[in-house]
């Protein structure tokens, strides 16, 4: 039953993956994310999936709208960040309620600062 689900979900992610035009670095940035977030709050499939498709429209926003604008200064850029960071945010909270979309959100922070050390 569980490969099952996880073939669906492969192929549906494919499909999802490929009709949006995202970058490797971005489903791996969303991965990375969603991954994180299940293991820390024992999400189930169903959640990491909302969660994982939340993380992708952050970072795809935020890496498009730098680019459309052709954002080259830091500040810019942060502010583009922080304006994406909020409506994930919200669009967690609408899902799971406010406390548990912080938590989310800041261990979407946490597990980017640790690869972003390594």
């Amino acid at each position: 039953m569980k490969q099952s689900l996880l073939i669906i979900f492969m192929i549906g992610f494919s499909f999802f993956t490929f009709s949006q035009d995202y970058t490797k670095f971005q489903t791996q940035r969303a991965t990375m994310f969603s991954t994180y977030i299940a293991g820390q709050m024992e999400l189930d499939e169903s959640d990491q999936k909302f969660v994982y498709d939340v993380m992708l429209a952050r970072v795809y926003n935020s890496n498009a709208k730098i680019k459309s604008e052709n954002l080259t200064a830091m500040e810019d850029k942060r502010a583009v960040y922080s304006a994406e960071y909020k409506i994930a945010q919200q669009k967690l909270a609408e899902e799971f309620g406010d406390k548990m979309a912080q938590k989310m959100m800041s261990l979407s922070n946490e597990s980017r600062k640790k690869a972003d050390k390594n």
